[in-house]
């Protein structure tokens, strides 16, 4: 006989713990050059790109130094992960600027590093003067940074067996699902069908992971059909049981039926000691009333009964087959 864990397990298994709960994800801004800027033009670079990364970004944002790899990674994305692997943040942005021999101008390569999934997105300005740095600059790091990474948002991060449906918007195990800062209605579809609806607090920053909780899962070996078909038998000896109280209703509206014209005597042939009409028309009427609701109740009760019966048969074939 299962046990109240085993029954219960298919709908406490998707009971979800929220993983992280802790601060936002950090971001490291590093610059490479090569030695081509001077200490002062290194200093504002890496200010300027630590403004827009605290302006664009609810991340928690911070400086490192140059590190061992000072050279500039250009479109080699194992040299970009390098660089990010000694930042170690969830987010690394790397700036590599080279001076050309035409003074005043720079080239920048913009790269953005998610050590959490080990992705890279670049962006390059060629020919940047100083002056112009900023202007440029700016949409080049807010194309790069995540949509989960934004100001005011967030991710939703469903485990890679499960379909997640958040505000009705479908998503696939495994993506990111970018939401606004705040509550949102969470649906959890696992491939056995099994669902759950719970509203998660969506904090800025931060990619939220849904993972079942293993207190709630089922012990070992433990069957999980027997729970499922305990259900479904519950279900049929209910319904079935239902049907029953409904006939045995309709049996009883048929006796109040009869009972209400028991002593009415019909005025046949020349007999005068029949029942009034004002006594007799009453009476039928509620003859009539009694006997309609015995009709419904019988044709409800049968319908239920095989309803039940159905269920109990088909629960039982399965159970075998199984």
């Amino acid at each position: 006989m299962p046990t109240v864990k085993q029954f219960l397990a298919p709908f406490l298994v998707m009971s979800l713990l929220s993983l992280p709960a802790g601060a936002a994800e950090r971001l490291a801004v590093r610059l490479q050059h090569g030695g081509s800027l001077s200490a002062a033009d290194a200093g504002r670079v890496l200010d300027l790109a630590e403004g827009l990364a605290r302006e664009l970004t609810g991340l928690g944002v911070t400086r490192v130094p140059e590190g061992l790899l000072s050279g500039r990674c250009g479109a080699q994305d194992a040299c970009l992960r390098a660089v990010a692997a000694e930042a170690r943040t969830e987010h690394v942005l790397v700036l590599g600027v080279v001076v050309p021999r035409r003074q005043g101008t720079m080239d920048v390569d913009v790269a953005w590093v998610d050590t959490v999934r080990g992705t890279v997105a670049r962006r390059s300005l060629s020919g940047v003067t100083q002056a112009a740095l900023a202007k440029e600059l700016r949409p080049a790091v807010a194309a790069l940074v995540p949509s989960f990474a934004r100001k005011g948002w967030g991710g939703l991060v469903a485990p890679s067996t499960a379909r997640l449906r958040v505000d009705g918007r479908m998503a696939e195990p495994g993506e990111v699902v970018a939401l606004t800062a705040g509550p949102h209605e969470v649906d959890l579809l696992q491939p056995s069908g099994e669902a759950t609806l719970t509203r998660e607090q969506i904090p800025e920053g931060m990619r939220l992971r849904l993972e079942p909780r293993p207190d709630f899962l089922p012990e070992a070996g433990a069957s999980r059909a027997a729970p499922r078909g305990k259900g479904l038998r519950t279900a049929s000896y209910v319904t079935f049981s239902v049907g029953a109280l409904a006939v045995a209703g309709s049996l009883v509206a048929g006796g109040l039926s009869r009972g209400s014209l028991a002593g009415l005597e019909p005025c046949a042939g020349g007999q005068r000691n029949c029942t009034a009409f004002t006594t007799a028309g009453p009476a039928y009427d509620q003859a009539g009333r009694y006997a309609r609701t015995g009709n419904v109740l019988l044709g409800v009760g049968a319908g239920l009964a095989a309803v039940g019966a159905g269920l109990f048969v088909f629960d039982l074939l399965s159970s075998q087959s199984e």
